[in-house]
């Protein structure tokens, strides 16, 4: 009996062993490309109860503003935070907009020309139109359904403008949720409280929209769970240590020569270790060439679970 938990846990431990998790930060490019000289960004709040009407149920219960209103004001700071935190852009609030636009709708150049000769702004992020899916007055909705949880979910529509290259990358959108917790009542008092909760969630939205939209103008990292193979070779016993320090380059160098390995299994890990290396270096469609082969041609399974990962990752790029 003894012998058997032995072998069994063998098995499990050899089979772990073979490939290690961990986290590792990939680079989201950045969607709008900005010339090098352009440092200052402006931010203009165009979202209005004309271009972003709440439902009229919300206004008559809450006997305050539009929460899309109410969310973009937030949004705005959260555009400012995504810019400070590049760590090389720098925002300021464009309070006045009139004859930003020609009486056809279309951008006026020669208005954007003036911010950037008066106040060196080099390019302008517009958010322009704010759409939620829940408004503040469901509260009454979901506590007459008998439901714990109403979601607010918000789209926020951006256009971003390069002054010095008269650019125009317009029908952005970025999208964020939130699940609220709703008093399980039907009173007045409960269902203020409701109201009260999701106009704060309408803030707290707001923000995350807007950080989203400011964060398309540059290229930054982000943390994701990631596995890979520390055994079947010299060489990727050698590359484990380059990959988890992040030396993509190096490990990279270090699994080439497996790339024709005799042993179809080792092919296998290092082809999936390779398509790692892409990914981290910023490379998604050759991570996915690599991983395609080391799961479709060689079989590997970790791979073919990879592929889908880096799959849905273009996919989210693409929606952009």
């Amino acid at each position: 009996k003894n012998m058997r938990y032995l072998i069994v846990f063998s098995i499990v431990w050899l089979s772990v062993s073979c490939k290690t998790s961990f986290r590792i930060s990939v680079m989201n490019p950045a969607f709008v490309s900005l010339p090098e000289e352009v440092t200052k960004i402006g931010v203009v709040n165009h979202v209005n109860d004309q271009n972003s009407p709440e439902k009229v149920l919300g206004n008559i219960l809450t006997g305050q503003q539009n929460g899309n209103i109410m969310a973009s004001e937030r949004a705005v700071s959260g555009v400012l935070r995504a810019i400070d935190d590049s760590g090389y852009l720098n925002g300021e609030v464009i309070e006045n907009t009139v004859g930003m636009r020609t009486s056809d709708g279309e951008i006026n150049w020669d208005f954007l020309d003036r911010l950037r000769e008066e106040r060196g702004i080099g390019a302008i992020v517009e958010m322009a139109e704010l759409r939620t899916t829940s408004p503040v007055g469901q509260a009454i909705i979901t506590n007459a359904s008998g439901r714990r949880t109403a979601r607010i979910e918000g789209n926020l529509d951006f256009n971003y403008y390069i002054i010095p290259t008269r650019e125009k990358h317009e029908g952005y959108w970025v999208r964020r949720f939130y699940s609220i917790h709703m008093n399980q009542t039907q009173s007045i008092i409960g269902v203020m409280d409701d109201i009260r909760r999701k106009q704060e969630h309408y803030r707290a939205l707001g923000w995350n929209l807007g950080y989203g939209g400011g964060r398309l103008i540059y290229h930054h990292w982000i943390w994701v769970n990631r596995k890979y193979y520390n055994k079947g070779s010299g060489n990727l016993r050698r590359s484990k240590r380059m990959i988890r320090a992040g030396n993509w380059n190096i490990a990279e160098q270090q699994l080439l020569p497996d790339f024709d390995h005799r042993s179809r299994k080792v092919r296998g890990r290092t082809l999936y270790n390779l398509a790692l290396v892409r990914e981290g270096q910023g490379d998604l469609d050759g991570a996915i060439d690599y991983a395609e082969k080391a799961a479709i041609t060689l079989g590997n399974k970790l791979a073919n679970e990879y592929l889908q990962t880096l799959r849905f990752r273009k996919a989210q790029l693409a929606e952009f």
